[in-house]
Protein backbone atom coordinates (compact mmCIF):
# COMPACT_ATOMS: atom_id res chain seq x y z
CA UNK A 1 0.00 0.00 0.00
CA UNK A 2 0.71 3.34 -1.01
CA UNK A 3 2.20 6.41 1.24
CA UNK A 4 -1.43 7.96 0.17
CA UNK A 5 -3.35 4.84 0.87
CA UNK A 6 -2.03 4.30 4.04
CA UNK A 7 -2.67 8.11 5.03
CA UNK A 8 -6.48 7.51 3.89
CA UNK A 9 -7.06 4.57 5.30
CA UNK A 10 -5.96 5.58 8.21
CA UNK A 11 -8.22 8.83 8.22
CA UNK A 12 -11.20 6.21 7.91
CA UNK A 13 -10.07 4.24 10.84
CA UNK A 14 -10.03 7.32 13.09
CA UNK A 15 -13.12 8.83 11.78
CA UNK A 16 -15.02 4.96 11.79
CA UNK A 17 -13.61 5.05 15.71
CA UNK A 18 -14.95 8.20 16.19
CA UNK A 19 -18.32 7.24 14.84
CA UNK A 20 -18.46 3.72 17.10
CA UNK A 21 -17.16 5.52 20.12
CA UNK A 22 -19.86 8.40 19.34
CA UNK A 23 -22.74 5.71 19.16
CA UNK A 24 -21.29 3.89 22.09
CA UNK A 25 -22.09 6.65 24.41
CA UNK A 26 -24.88 6.86 22.77
CA UNK A 27 -26.74 3.28 22.44
CA UNK A 28 -23.85 1.10 23.97
CA UNK A 29 -23.37 0.14 27.31
CA UNK A 30 -20.72 -0.12 30.20
CA UNK A 31 -18.08 2.77 30.33
CA UNK A 32 -18.31 4.30 26.68
CA UNK A 33 -22.43 4.32 27.49
CA UNK A 34 -21.30 5.61 30.70
CA UNK A 35 -19.45 8.40 30.22
CA UNK A 36 -16.60 10.17 32.09
CA UNK A 37 -18.72 11.25 34.97
CA UNK A 38 -20.27 7.78 35.20
CA UNK A 39 -16.95 6.28 35.44
CA UNK A 40 -15.70 8.59 38.23
CA UNK A 41 -18.71 7.56 40.53
CA UNK A 42 -17.76 4.09 39.97
CA UNK A 43 -13.91 4.61 41.16
CA UNK A 44 -15.05 6.67 44.03
CA UNK A 45 -17.28 4.16 44.98
CA UNK A 46 -14.90 1.12 44.92
CA UNK A 47 -12.37 3.15 46.86
CA UNK A 48 -14.76 2.94 49.52
CA UNK A 49 -15.65 -1.17 48.94
CA UNK A 50 -18.55 -0.56 46.58
CA UNK A 51 -20.52 -2.34 44.28
CA UNK A 52 -21.01 0.18 40.76
CA UNK A 53 -22.90 -1.18 37.65
CA UNK A 54 -21.74 1.59 34.72
CA UNK A 55 -25.64 1.27 32.97
CA UNK A 56 -29.16 0.36 33.26
CA UNK A 57 -28.98 -1.98 29.98
CA UNK A 58 -26.25 -3.71 31.57
CA UNK A 59 -28.56 -4.38 34.87
CA UNK A 60 -31.28 -5.82 33.05
CA UNK A 61 -28.62 -7.74 30.82
CA UNK A 62 -27.39 -9.77 33.98
CA UNK A 63 -31.22 -9.71 35.28
CA UNK A 64 -32.10 -11.81 32.45
CA UNK A 65 -29.51 -14.29 32.99
CA UNK A 66 -30.42 -14.68 36.47
CA UNK A 67 -34.40 -14.73 35.66
CA UNK A 68 -35.81 -15.19 39.29
CA UNK A 69 -35.78 -12.54 42.42
CA UNK A 70 -37.11 -13.62 46.17
CA UNK A 71 -37.79 -11.08 48.46
CA UNK A 72 -38.82 -10.43 52.02
CA UNK A 73 -40.65 -6.80 52.04
CA UNK A 74 -42.99 -4.52 54.44
CA UNK A 75 -46.12 -3.42 52.32
CA UNK A 76 -49.36 -5.04 53.18
CA UNK A 77 -50.14 -7.92 51.17
CA UNK A 78 -52.74 -6.03 48.75
CA UNK A 79 -49.72 -3.68 47.94
CA UNK A 80 -47.74 -6.78 47.27
CA UNK A 81 -50.02 -8.11 44.44
CA UNK A 82 -50.02 -5.25 42.94
CA UNK A 83 -46.31 -5.01 42.64
CA UNK A 84 -46.09 -8.37 42.14
CA UNK A 85 -48.44 -7.82 39.38
CA UNK A 86 -46.59 -4.45 37.83
CA UNK A 87 -43.56 -5.43 38.26
CA UNK A 88 -43.66 -9.25 36.21
CA UNK A 89 -45.66 -6.38 33.52
CA UNK A 90 -42.35 -4.55 33.42
CA UNK A 91 -39.44 -7.25 33.47
CA UNK A 92 -41.94 -10.62 32.40
CA UNK A 93 -38.04 -12.67 31.84
CA UNK A 94 -38.25 -12.34 35.94
CA UNK A 95 -40.37 -15.09 37.94
CA UNK A 96 -40.39 -13.37 41.46
CA UNK A 97 -41.30 -14.51 45.08
CA UNK A 98 -42.98 -11.81 47.89
CA UNK A 99 -43.29 -12.44 50.81
CA UNK A 100 -44.77 -9.93 53.49
CA UNK A 101 -42.43 -9.52 56.80
CA UNK A 102 -43.77 -6.82 59.65
CA UNK A 103 -43.46 -6.33 63.44
CA UNK A 104 -40.51 -6.55 65.56
CA UNK A 105 -40.17 -10.17 66.88
CA UNK A 106 -40.09 -11.09 63.53
CA UNK A 107 -37.63 -8.76 62.38
CA UNK A 108 -35.46 -9.80 65.25
CA UNK A 109 -36.58 -13.72 64.26
CA UNK A 110 -35.54 -13.05 60.66
CA UNK A 111 -32.09 -11.07 61.68
CA UNK A 112 -30.94 -13.58 64.12
CA UNK A 113 -31.50 -16.01 61.02
CA UNK A 114 -29.61 -13.72 58.68
CA UNK A 115 -26.60 -13.55 61.15
CA UNK A 116 -26.54 -17.24 61.25
CA UNK A 117 -26.23 -17.43 57.54
CA UNK A 118 -29.93 -19.20 57.53
CA UNK A 119 -31.60 -16.80 54.91
CA UNK A 120 -29.74 -17.62 51.62
CA UNK A 121 -32.77 -18.13 49.66
CA UNK A 122 -34.09 -14.21 49.84
CA UNK A 123 -32.21 -11.55 47.83
CA UNK A 124 -34.02 -8.63 49.11
CA UNK A 125 -35.16 -8.32 52.64
CA UNK A 126 -37.07 -5.34 54.58
CA UNK A 127 -34.79 -3.43 57.46
CA UNK A 128 -36.57 -3.11 60.49
CA UNK A 129 -36.37 0.66 62.16
CA UNK A 130 -35.65 -1.06 65.45
CA UNK A 131 -32.73 -3.15 64.37
CA UNK A 132 -31.46 -1.01 61.07
CA UNK A 133 -27.77 -0.59 61.97
CA UNK A 134 -27.40 -5.15 62.63
CA UNK A 135 -28.40 -5.27 59.23
CA UNK A 136 -26.29 -3.41 57.60
CA UNK A 137 -23.26 -5.52 57.85
CA UNK A 138 -25.22 -8.45 56.00
CA UNK A 139 -26.08 -6.32 53.05
CA UNK A 140 -24.76 -6.66 49.62
CA UNK A 141 -22.41 -2.88 49.58
CA UNK A 142 -23.73 -1.99 46.16
CA UNK A 143 -23.70 2.07 45.87
CA UNK A 144 -27.48 2.57 45.33
CA UNK A 145 -26.92 6.15 45.56
CA UNK A 146 -24.27 6.68 43.29
CA UNK A 147 -25.81 5.14 40.67
CA UNK A 148 -29.12 6.77 41.31
CA UNK A 149 -27.37 10.48 41.41
CA UNK A 150 -25.53 8.99 37.62
CA UNK A 151 -29.47 8.05 36.20
CA UNK A 152 -28.44 4.23 36.23
CA UNK A 153 -31.38 3.64 38.56
CA UNK A 154 -34.33 5.61 38.11
CA UNK A 155 -35.14 6.67 42.02
CA UNK A 156 -34.75 10.09 43.90
CA UNK A 157 -31.27 10.32 45.42
CA UNK A 158 -32.64 11.19 48.69
CA UNK A 159 -34.34 7.64 49.40
CA UNK A 160 -31.26 6.21 50.10
CA UNK A 161 -28.86 5.95 52.79
CA UNK A 162 -25.75 8.75 52.12
CA UNK A 163 -23.64 6.90 54.63
CA UNK A 164 -25.06 3.31 54.16
CA UNK A 165 -25.44 3.82 50.31
CA UNK A 166 -26.91 -0.28 49.96
CA UNK A 167 -30.00 1.08 52.11
CA UNK A 168 -33.35 2.45 50.20
CA UNK A 169 -36.34 4.33 52.10
CA UNK A 170 -39.26 3.91 49.54
CA UNK A 171 -42.07 4.88 51.48
CA UNK A 172 -42.74 7.64 54.74
CA UNK A 173 -44.84 7.46 57.61
CA UNK A 174 -46.79 10.57 59.04
CA UNK A 175 -47.65 10.73 62.30
CA UNK A 176 -51.56 12.81 63.75
CA UNK A 177 -53.20 12.66 66.41
CA UNK A 178 -56.42 10.96 66.01
CA UNK A 179 -59.81 11.39 67.58
CA UNK A 180 -63.53 10.43 67.28
CA UNK A 181 -65.12 13.75 66.29
CA UNK A 182 -68.57 12.58 68.29
CA UNK A 183 -66.50 12.61 71.42
CA UNK A 184 -64.50 15.27 71.50
CA UNK A 185 -65.53 18.62 70.31
CA UNK A 186 -63.77 20.50 67.88
CA UNK A 187 -62.99 23.01 70.19
CA UNK A 188 -60.71 20.39 72.47
CA UNK A 189 -59.55 19.10 69.50
CA UNK A 190 -55.57 19.18 70.44
CA UNK A 191 -53.52 22.23 68.06
CA UNK A 192 -49.93 21.94 69.41
CA UNK A 193 -48.17 18.87 71.11
CA UNK A 194 -48.11 20.98 74.37
CA UNK A 195 -52.12 20.78 74.76
CA UNK A 196 -51.92 17.19 75.12
CA UNK A 197 -50.81 18.27 78.85
CA UNK A 198 -53.51 20.17 79.97
CA UNK A 199 -54.89 19.16 82.74
CA UNK A 200 -58.53 18.45 81.01
CA UNK A 201 -56.71 15.25 79.34
CA UNK A 202 -55.36 13.97 82.58
CA UNK A 203 -56.59 10.43 83.28
CA UNK A 204 -57.27 7.72 80.66
CA UNK A 205 -58.38 10.25 78.02
CA UNK A 206 -56.04 9.54 75.88
CA UNK A 207 -53.74 6.96 73.84
CA UNK A 208 -49.91 6.85 73.97
CA UNK A 209 -48.21 3.78 72.42
CA UNK A 210 -45.55 1.98 74.82
CA UNK A 211 -43.83 1.51 71.37
CA UNK A 212 -42.82 5.25 71.31
CA UNK A 213 -41.87 5.59 67.65
CA UNK A 214 -43.97 8.18 66.91
CA UNK A 215 -43.31 10.48 69.67
CA UNK A 216 -39.43 9.56 69.12
CA UNK A 217 -39.94 11.07 65.44
CA UNK A 218 -39.81 14.41 67.03
CA UNK A 219 -36.46 14.29 67.67
CA UNK A 220 -35.31 16.14 64.65
CA UNK A 221 -36.71 19.20 65.26
CA UNK A 222 -37.10 19.91 69.00
CA UNK A 223 -34.21 17.57 70.24
CA UNK A 224 -33.87 14.80 72.64
CA UNK A 225 -33.93 17.04 75.78
CA UNK A 226 -37.18 18.09 74.98
CA UNK A 227 -38.84 14.95 73.40
CA UNK A 228 -37.67 13.00 77.19
CA UNK A 229 -39.13 16.01 79.30
CA UNK A 230 -42.09 15.84 77.25
CA UNK A 231 -42.23 11.73 77.69
CA UNK A 232 -42.40 12.29 80.73
CA UNK A 233 -45.14 14.74 81.29
CA UNK A 234 -47.45 12.46 79.63
CA UNK A 235 -46.95 9.69 82.51
CA UNK A 236 -48.30 12.33 84.66
CA UNK A 237 -50.73 12.73 82.53
CA UNK A 238 -51.52 9.16 83.49
CA UNK A 239 -52.87 7.72 79.52
CA UNK A 240 -53.91 4.79 78.71
CA UNK A 241 -50.96 2.69 77.69
CA UNK A 242 -51.49 0.41 74.46
CA UNK A 243 -49.54 -1.23 71.90
CA UNK A 244 -50.14 -1.28 67.76
CA UNK A 245 -52.15 1.32 65.75
CA UNK A 246 -55.22 -1.35 64.70
CA UNK A 247 -56.48 -1.97 68.46
CA UNK A 248 -55.91 1.27 69.56
CA UNK A 249 -57.93 2.76 66.26
CA UNK A 250 -60.42 0.04 65.76
CA UNK A 251 -61.33 1.02 69.96
CA UNK A 252 -61.49 5.24 68.71
CA UNK A 253 -63.66 4.55 65.77
CA UNK A 254 -66.02 2.20 68.09
CA UNK A 255 -66.51 5.52 70.54
CA UNK A 256 -64.79 3.61 73.49
CA UNK A 257 -62.41 6.32 73.62
CA UNK A 258 -61.97 9.29 71.99
CA UNK A 259 -58.22 10.52 71.45
CA UNK A 260 -54.71 9.15 70.48
CA UNK A 261 -52.00 10.80 71.41
CA UNK A 262 -49.42 9.97 68.39
CA UNK A 263 -50.54 7.39 65.54
CA UNK A 264 -49.60 6.82 61.91
CA UNK A 265 -51.89 8.92 59.39
CA UNK A 266 -52.13 5.99 57.05
CA UNK A 267 -53.74 3.53 59.60
CA UNK A 268 -56.62 5.78 60.37
CA UNK A 269 -57.05 6.63 56.49
CA UNK A 270 -57.58 3.33 56.18
CA UNK A 271 -60.24 2.64 58.61
CA UNK A 272 -62.10 5.65 57.45
CA UNK A 273 -62.34 4.01 53.65
CA UNK A 274 -63.53 0.88 55.60
CA UNK A 275 -66.09 3.24 56.73
CA UNK A 276 -64.96 4.60 60.45
CA UNK A 277 -66.57 7.74 59.58
CA UNK A 278 -66.30 9.35 63.11
CA UNK A 279 -62.22 9.07 62.91
CA UNK A 280 -60.34 12.36 61.99
CA UNK A 281 -57.44 13.17 62.55
CA UNK A 282 -55.12 16.40 63.56
CA UNK A 283 -51.93 17.35 62.13
CA UNK A 284 -50.01 18.75 65.04
CA UNK A 285 -46.40 21.18 63.93
CA UNK A 286 -43.93 20.29 63.98
CA UNK A 287 -45.62 17.41 61.73
CA UNK A 288 -43.31 14.22 62.56
CA UNK A 289 -42.58 11.99 59.77
CA UNK A 290 -40.26 8.80 59.20
CA UNK A 291 -38.15 7.06 56.44
CA UNK A 292 -40.35 4.00 55.87
CA UNK A 293 -40.26 0.40 53.56
CA UNK A 294 -36.75 0.54 53.96
CA UNK A 295 -34.85 -2.32 52.21
CA UNK A 296 -31.79 -3.95 50.92
CA UNK A 297 -30.04 -6.45 48.77
CA UNK A 298 -28.78 -9.61 51.16
CA UNK A 299 -25.08 -10.38 50.71
CA UNK A 300 -24.08 -12.97 48.63
CA UNK A 301 -27.71 -12.84 47.14
CA UNK A 302 -28.47 -15.17 43.61
CA UNK A 303 -30.28 -12.68 41.88
CA UNK A 304 -28.58 -9.31 42.64
CA UNK A 305 -29.26 -7.56 39.23
CA UNK A 306 -33.17 -8.80 39.54
CA UNK A 307 -32.90 -7.13 43.19
CA UNK A 308 -31.85 -3.96 41.56
CA UNK A 309 -34.55 -3.53 39.18
CA UNK A 310 -36.87 -4.26 42.17
CA UNK A 311 -35.62 -1.75 44.60
CA UNK A 312 -35.45 0.87 41.41
CA UNK A 313 -39.42 -0.17 40.43
CA UNK A 314 -40.17 0.25 44.19
CA UNK A 315 -38.93 3.78 44.17
CA UNK A 316 -40.50 4.75 40.58
CA UNK A 317 -44.13 6.24 39.83
CA UNK A 318 -45.77 2.88 39.59
CA UNK A 319 -45.12 1.20 42.84
CA UNK A 320 -45.31 5.14 44.31
CA UNK A 321 -48.81 5.16 43.18
CA UNK A 322 -49.72 1.63 44.91
CA UNK A 323 -47.75 2.90 48.09
CA UNK A 324 -50.51 5.82 47.87
CA UNK A 325 -53.63 4.29 46.84
CA UNK A 326 -53.62 0.96 48.03
CA UNK A 327 -50.84 1.01 51.23
CA UNK A 328 -52.74 3.65 51.44
CA UNK A 329 -50.90 7.17 52.06
CA UNK A 330 -47.21 6.14 52.42
CA UNK A 331 -45.70 6.87 49.47
CA UNK A 332 -42.23 8.59 49.89
CA UNK A 333 -42.12 12.34 50.80
CA UNK A 334 -39.19 12.43 48.47
CA UNK A 335 -41.23 11.46 45.29
CA UNK A 336 -42.12 14.62 43.64
CA UNK A 337 -46.31 14.54 43.76
CA UNK A 338 -47.21 11.98 46.35
CA UNK A 339 -49.74 12.54 48.99
CA UNK A 340 -47.59 13.31 52.05
CA UNK A 341 -45.68 15.44 50.12
CA UNK A 342 -48.42 17.45 49.08
CA UNK A 343 -49.96 17.50 52.83
CA UNK A 344 -46.39 18.81 54.20
CA UNK A 345 -45.48 21.50 51.86
CA UNK A 346 -45.13 24.91 53.68
CA UNK A 347 -45.78 23.35 56.90
CA UNK A 348 -43.06 22.46 59.95
CA UNK A 349 -41.77 18.96 59.96
CA UNK A 350 -39.81 16.72 61.98
CA UNK A 351 -38.56 14.44 59.91
CA UNK A 352 -36.59 11.30 61.32
CA UNK A 353 -34.36 11.13 58.24
CA UNK A 354 -30.98 9.13 57.35
CA UNK A 355 -29.08 11.38 59.93
CA UNK A 356 -31.34 9.83 63.16
CA UNK A 357 -32.67 6.56 61.82
CA UNK A 358 -29.37 4.37 63.01
CA UNK A 359 -30.50 5.92 66.80
CA UNK A 360 -34.16 5.51 66.54
CA UNK A 361 -34.06 2.27 68.68
CA UNK A 362 -32.06 3.88 71.45
CA UNK A 363 -34.57 7.13 70.97
CA UNK A 364 -37.46 4.45 71.68
CA UNK A 365 -35.75 3.39 74.85
CA UNK A 366 -34.85 6.63 76.33
CA UNK A 367 -38.65 7.39 75.70
CA UNK A 368 -40.01 4.29 76.98
CA UNK A 369 -37.86 4.36 79.94
CA UNK A 370 -39.20 8.13 80.48
CA UNK A 371 -42.54 6.89 80.34
CA UNK A 372 -41.77 4.37 83.67
CA UNK A 373 -41.90 1.22 81.36
CA UNK A 374 -45.36 0.47 80.92
CA UNK A 375 -47.78 -2.23 80.57
CA UNK A 376 -50.78 -2.01 78.12
CA UNK A 377 -54.00 -1.01 79.88
CA UNK A 378 -56.04 -2.04 76.81
CA UNK A 379 -55.65 -5.44 75.28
Amino acid sequence: MNTVNRTVAVNIGAQLMTVSLILGVFFGTGALAAGPEVLRAKQAAEAQGYKFVMSHDEIVAHAKKEGSLRALVGPEPDSIKAMKEGFSRKYPFIKSHFEEITGAEAAQRFLLELKAGMTSNWDIVHLSQDFYGEYLPYLEKIDLLGMAEQGVLDVPPKMVDPKNRQALAVAASMVVVAYNKRLLPSNQVPKVWEDLLKPEFRGKKFFVDIRPYNIASLVPALGEKWVLEYARKLKEQQPLWVRGNTRALTALAAGEYALHAATNYQSVMRLKAKGAADLETALLEPIPIRLDQVHGIVKGAKHPYAALLFLEYLGGPEAQKILDDIEPLQASIYFSGSKLEQLIRGKKTSVLDWDHYQKMGSYMEEIFAAFGFPKTDVK
